[in-house]
């Protein structure tokens, strides 16, 4: 090897120095030139190498130290070149992620060039080329650099992206299912969306990135379609009201339903979808009437979000209610319910908008208007004259309105509008303590199995607000007997007969675990044996029912001996 010749970075010099160690007549020699052609280039240094090798220091530690010590300030001066306008330093910076991308490979040298390639403008396509074809580049990638990558590489984007989503499925699931405490539809939109670690990852994963948005945004909409789960519409405005959060955000305002959202979202805010606000989600779409994609693809997708299709079906029952106390008796008059229900409507069959089986100009069917909310009003209405003239914690007296399978539970099986209504009426009447037509309504669950009484999302609020009416209704001793005929009416109308089910069966153990304490032992050992899983339930139920088990005869054994004390 000629003296003048210095081993450089990404050129072959492996097989360079075999052949000169080979072919020399003195290989120390050699290896003392190359030291010093190759070594740092410090008058400074050189006296003292003689001594650190007599130390035993190798040359490769001590360059590794140098790196090291060098690195926090090499890192500031590429921040200091990145942050300036003069073309000089951008050229400065273009050079430097030539010259020293070849020594990417090298542990010590890969954070010092990562900063070089996050803060260009443009990255040469050869050099994301090969970070993605190394995973052990790519995996210490800053997520500046990330970004880049997943613009021109949607599938690498997907890989990283559907994990993330599954998560956020999973925590829903989750706060539905163990959260025995609070209401999911309770909480605060912001701080669900802040105390999320799925939105918080996505967030970043996206950053300023406009087409990454519009990656999730349509990656959400497709999986919608592909599943009918309705909660990857609440992530989508999740995601949207997040970045909203984040002052002056570009992403945010560069989404046409932005404005749609933010309304929906403060009515989630003060749980109330007022007048005002109505007429602001009336002039929106208004607004965008001959906007074909934002009114069969994007209202649809933000209204299919449970959390909206719940608070859209309280502000209906709740203007029903207000009806009758402003003694009105036509709901097909009330222009506000009418566009709360058009709302609802869209929601609630969003995935046949979004699959083009229907349109958002599609009419509501006029029977809602002219039967079906009539006769909820008559139940309303007979329920205030029983409360006047009874104790309302009484369950004894029927409900004289007729609920006709034919004209009633057989309109809701065709009409999920309908159903719906119906669903949360029994929710806001458990939550409103109208607990006589709640429970004489209980028994119709069992008809509407196909129409949700059976799934997640109404049983997590039933459940819920049940507990809720124990905890308030039934606190004097003199109600006792009221409260055990109420939970034994609970569990056998409804819970025990729809046992076979999985879902109901574990908000059963969730609603059991909580009034055992509040009732007599023979009762709970009635309800235990009759809520006993099967073998064609799954390990998981089986399990929840020996914890339940277990806890109890722990309560009970703990019982008996304060009783002894």
């Amino acid at each position: 090897m000629s003296s003048n010749q210095q081993i450089r970075i990404g050129l072959p010099y492996k097989e360079d120095l075999k052949t000169t160690l080979t072919n020399c007549e003195d290989p120390f020699r050699a290896i003392q030139e190359i030291q010093d052609e190759n070594g740092i280039a410090l008058q400074t240094i050189r006296p003292a190498l003689p001594l650190l090798d007599l130390l035993g220091v190798k040359r490769l530690d001590f360059h590794l130290s140098v790196v090291d010590d060098m690195k926090e300030r090499l890192i500031k001066r590429i921040n200091d070149l990145a942050q300036s306008k003069l073309p000089d330093d951008r050229q400065q910076l273009e050079l430097l992620l030539q010259k020293s991308f070849s020594a990417i490979n090298l542990q010590h040298v890969t954070p010092i060039v990562m900063e070089v390639i996050k803060h260009m403008p443009k990255i040469p396509e050869k050099y994301l080329k090969y970070i993605v074809e190394h995973d052990n580049i790519y995996s210490k990638a800053p997520i500046e650099l990330k970004r880049h990558i997943w613009q021109d590489n949607q599938q690498l984007f997907q890989k990283e992206l559907q994990p993330l989503i599954q998560q956020y499925l999973i925590n829903v699931d989750e706060q539905l299912f163990t959260n025995e405490y609070q209401n999911y539809f309770l909480q605060q939109p912001k701080t669900r969306r802040q105390t999320s670690t799925t939105i918080q990852q996505l967030l970043n994963m996206i950053g300023p990135n406009i087409k990454l948005y519009d990656i999730v945004r349509n990656s959400l909409q497709k999986l919608y379609l592909r599943t009918k789960n309705s909660h990857y519409s609440s992530l989508r405005t999740l995601l949207l009201m997040a970045f909203h959060d984040l002052e002056n955000n570009i992403v945010s305002k560069t989404d046409s339903i932005h404005i749609f959202v933010w309304t929906l979202d403060a009515s989630l805010k003060e749980r109330k979808l007022d007048l005002k606000r109505t007429r602001e989600l009336e002039q929106f779409i208004d607004a965008n009437s001959k906007d074909m994609d934002m009114l069969n693809k994007h209202i649809p997708f933000v209204l299919a979000d449970p959390n909206i299709i719940n608070i859209l079906t309280k502000t209906a029952i709740l203007l029903i209610y207000k009806q009758l106390d402003d003694e009105i008796p036509l709901p097909r008059n009330n222009k506000e319910l009418h566009f709360i229900l058009r709302l609802l409507n869209i929601g609630v069959y969003a995935w046949e908008i979004l699959d083009g089986q229907m349109t958002t100009e599609d009419s509501i069917d006029l029977k809602i208007l002219t039967q079906f909310l009539p006769f909820i009003l008559r139940l309303m209405m007979e329920n205030r004259l029983h409360e006047m003239q009874h104790d309302t914690t009484l369950i004894t007296t029927q409900l004289k309105t007729s609920l006709n399978k034919i004209e009633f539970i057989q309109y809701m099986h065709n009409n999920r509008l309908a159903s719906n209504l119906f669903l949360c009426f029994i929710v806001i009447l458990f939550n409103h303590r109208h607990l006589w037509l709640a429970i004489q309504l209980i028994p119709t669950l069992n008809e509407l199995s196909d129409c949700g009484s059976t799934d997640k999302i109404f049983l997590h609020q039933f459940v819920y607000f049940i507990k809720q009416s124990i905890e308030q209704q039934f606190q004097q001793i003199s109600h006792q007997q009221q409260l055990y005929q109420y939970i034994t009416h609970i569990f056998e109308k409804f819970f025990i007969i729809q046992s076979s089910n999985e879902i109901v069966l574990h908000y059963s153990y969730i609603l059991l675990k909580y009034v055992y304490g509040k009732i007599t032992s023979s009762l709970t050992q009635k309800f235990l044996t009759a809520l006993k899983p099967s073998k064609e339930h799954s390990q998981e139920t089986h399990d929840k029912y020996r914890s339940l088990t277990n806890e109890y005869e722990d309560f009970r054994r703990l019982q008996q001996q304060q009783s002894q004390s």
